[in-house]
């Protein structure tokens, strides 16, 4: 894996935490070159120190997905600084923890800005500035297959980032563009102190299913493996996970009523 990453630009969203931060960590331990980008700059160069990562070697750059409309501004700039990307990963993103019916519109937009918009019009920027082949790692959800109680905006999301990028699959990857579609379950990390309530406020609460996932480690391990070795879909998850993404494909009928009684909490 390691000659895959080496003196290779990464570029990395939602960097400065969770999943991101750990792919930061580890695609340096690969000797990547990493362009770490995120809302929270002061949190990227704090990363940075804390792994003693050599100038030249990474780049930090303020990037709001949710102000998508000026994406494309960030992306031809940095084009222009550190040259073309051999992996870009989608990773930047927010949750929800809300009933639909208490959820507000402004709520609902605010997460498609930031899950949906954001990650595809980053994507068309750089396939309209760039011809070189591109390996584009896209962070779904197993929220992106199946839907859930309290995380109706937000699996809407993530199941509309699997229909795009498949799509784009289809037209591109003759040309060379590659796509690897990644579907984590409950993971180790603050997503769900920093999902949204109903009214955009975050909720501040860690959900007891999200405290007893996977290690956040071992996610981000097998992203990268999964890169690196050209997997087109890759899901980390545990057997609870697993199992309901069988039922819904084989039974769906008993998937459904599962799915009223999970704990999602």
């Amino acid at each position: 894996m390691n000659e895959f990453y080496r003196d290779e630009w990464v570029w990395i969203t939602g960097a400065s935490s969770g999943i991101g931060k750990e792919l930061v960590k580890q695609a340096s331990a690969q000797n990547a070159k990493l362009l770490l980008a995120s809302r929270k700059t002061k949190d990227l160069e704090q990363i940075t120190k804390e792994l003693g990562l050599e100038k030249g070697r990474y780049a930090i750059e303020k990037l709001d997905l949710e102000n998508y409309k000026q994406v494309s501004i960030f992306t031809k700039r940095c084009l222009k600084k550190y040259g073309v990307p051999k992996v870009v990963i989608h990773n930047g993103g927010i949750s929800q923890r809300s009933y639909t019916r208490e959820t507000n519109l402004t709520t609902i937009e605010k997460i498609m800005n930031t899950n949906f918009y954001g990650a595809v019009e980053l994507t068309r920027a750089i396939l309209t500035e760039v011809k070189k082949p591109i390996h584009f790692a896209v962070i779904s959800s197993v929220a992106g297959k199946m839907g859930s109680p309290l995380r109706s905006a937000y699996s809407a999301s993530k199941f509309a980032l699997v229909g795009f990028f498949h799509s784009l699959r289809a037209e591109e990857e003759k040309s060379g563009l590659f796509v690897t579609m990644v579907y984590p379950g409950f993971i180790q990390t603050n997503i769900s102190k920093n999902a949204l309530q109903g009214d955009g406020s975050s909720t501040g609460k860690m959900d007891s299913v999200i405290e007893s996932g996977l290690p956040v480690q071992l996610c981000a391990h097998r992203i990268l493996h999964a890169v690196a070795n050209k997997q087109r879909e890759v899901v980390i998850a545990g057997i609870k996970e697993k199992f309901g993404l069988f039922l819904q494909t084989i039974f769906p009928s008993l998937f459904f009523k599962m799915i009223q009684n999970v704990k999602v909490r």
